[in-house]
């Protein structure tokens, strides 16, 4: 961790921000990735994929975008996930559950 990332802000570490695209996956500062990828890219936003197949999909996506790109460590840093509202829900809570069960990603909830 570098010296300087804690000093302008007060200790408060800025949000992963995640654009969730049917195709592709935007991050920092407009990084653009393909959205899911195995041998080649899979497209998660459909409304036919096998839940535990999802899981592991989108498991090993989040790996590589905190492992590979960010550099970060997920329990550190709040997450701001950007999605369609016409996405499926067994998409947002297979993601859920990725992101809090998984990789233990802090919780915040607003009282306003």
């Amino acid at each position: 961790m570098p010296l300087y990332e804690g000093l302008g802000s007060g200790g408060e570490k800025t949000a992963v921000v995640i654009d969730l695209g049917e195709a592709f996956t935007n991050f920092k500062n407009d990084t653009v990735i393909p959205a899911l990828w195995k041998a080649e890219p899979v497209r998660v936003v459909q409304y036919n994929i096998n839940t535990e197949e999802l899981y592991s999909y989108l498991k090993d996506f989040i790996h590589i975008l905190y492992f590979r790109h960010l550099l970060v460590n997920p329990r550190d840093r709040r997450v701001v996930i950007i999605e369609s509202v016409l996405c499926p829900s067994h998409f947002r809570e297979t993601l859920t559950r990725v992101l809090f069960k998984y990789f233990e990603v802090p919780v915040f909830i607003s009282n306003k």
